[in-house]
């Protein structure tokens, strides 16, 4: 808040403002816009993360109206919406203003040393146009680092998991939007405020069209959620299983530097494992305390497939995730089911899964024996390297906390 509030003020006294009549008019046909544009804001992330288009109003304020002008604008604004049109909580406001007003800062100081030049009355694309791209590249850069830090502070969570699960996604489509603001500024140049409202009015369709589908997709992840646990839940030794293995299969994956939708697929693959297992064919298996017989356990080893088989049919569901659930069982030596494919055939995803759902397997107490310890379990996962498990997982698993973690959560489940 300091130094935000302290380098807002020293790029105002340094770059002071060219005040005027329409000078006037453009601050406040800018100020609406961007009041407009937090209002209709999407929440995406349970800790509060959102999505709105109030950013194109600050960068174009800087190609305008210069640092003084961009950084008044800004502060206005947030004071209008964090504080009195939104209300959120005082905390929570506080940072999001000082977050914002030191992003819009960073970026107005960079256009200018990059050459930019702020105008109402002409602009050179070639000579405005590349300092614009950079000073947007440092405004996401700022905003986004400072969200990443207040939301991993609000969510418990490691703040550079933050970034690349929540602004990593939502970033890229605001730098790529960002050049919107440019030709705001172009559009305000030639007719005035009156094509720039009307200019926007799609501008925040798109993005409310934006967050909406971010929302469903945080929905179907969440309706996967409660379905898996629904069906797990008849069981006391297997219930939480997929949630507790989906959880585990995306930290192993981040430590070995799987990334966005990638890692949402293995993430997903790995909620969908069992699903196999709803069929009434596995029932009396499943319930099953003693040995299966030959029959039976030729039955089981058909669930990936019968998994596949029930999911196909969800047009949405990419094919990837099908093929973690397939083969989520295969041995990295070939010697697994349903197909005996072996190394670096099996899908990264579902090399990640076995072990995931492994070490699950073998921390859960079970009928015929009771769960092992993090070290017995450590001792199997390195036993398995190269003939059940791929090394390369291995080494990921023993890098981590994740077994370490998984002890700690069996202890405090009982």
């Amino acid at each position: 808040m300091v130094l935000a509030i302290a380098c807002a003020i020293g790029v105002v006294v340094y770059f002071p403002p060219s005040v005027s009549g329409q000078w006037l008019v453009a601050l406040g046909t800018l100020l609406f816009l961007a009041v407009l544009s937090a209002y209709l804001a999407l929440t995406v992330t349970e800790g509060g993360a959102s999505t709105s288009v109030e950013f194109l109003a600050h960068l174009a304020a800087v190609v305008l109206l210069g640092p003084a002008g961009a950084i008044v604008l800004t502060v206005i604004e947030l004071l209008l919406t964090e504080f009195f049109v939104l209300k959120k909580p005082f905390d929570r406001a506080l940072f999001n203003f000082s977050q914002v007003v030191l992003a819009t800062t960073i970026a107005a100081v960079v256009f200018q040393l990059f050459g930019g030049e702020p105008s109402l009355s002409i602009l050179d694309f070639r000579a405005s146009f590349p300092p614009f791209v950079v000073a947007s590249l440092a405004y996401w850069a700022a905003n986004s680092v400072c969200a990443s830090y207040g939301l991993s502070f609000l969510e418990k969570r490691p703040a550079l998991e933050v970034w690349r699960q929540v602004m990593g996604v939502v970033i890229v489509f605001d730098v790529a939007m960002s050049s919107l603001a440019y030709l705001i500024a172009v559009l305000y140049v030639r007719w005035g405020p009156i094509s720039l409202l009307v200019a926007i009015v799609p501008m925040i369709g798109l993005r409310y069209s934006y967050g909406v589908n971010i929302q469903l997709q945080q929905l179907n992840q969440d309706l996967l959620r409660v379905l898996i646990k629904t069906l797990e839940g008849r069981d006391q030794y297997t219930s939480g299983h997929s949630v507790r293995v989906s959880e585990r299969a995306r930290k192993i994956a981040e430590h070995m530097g799987i990334r966005g939708p990638h890692l949402r697929l293995i993430e997903t693959g790995a909620l969908l494992h069992d699903i196999g297992k709803i069929d009434l064919a596995y029932s009396e298996i499943l319930r099953q305390t003693g040995p299966l017989t030959p029959e039976q356990r030729e039955l089981i080893h058909s669930h990936p497939d019968k998994g596949v088989e029930i999911m196909k049919s969800v047009r949405s569901l990419n094919p990837k995730i099908l093929e973690c659930i397939r083969h989520h069982h295969e041995w990295f030596d070939g010697s697994g089911y349903p197909t005996g494919i072996a190394g670096e055939d099996i899908p990264v995803g579902a090399r990640i899964i076995m072990i995931s759902d492994s070490i699950d397997a073998m921390m859960t107490d079970r009928p015929y024996r009771k769960a092992l310890s993090a070290e017995d379990v450590r001792r199997e996962v390195l036993r398995n390297s190269g003939k059940q498990f791929d090394p390369v997982v291995v080494d990921a698993v023993l890098e981590t906390s994740v077994i370490d973690e998984a002890a700690q959560a069996a202890v405090e489940s009982k």
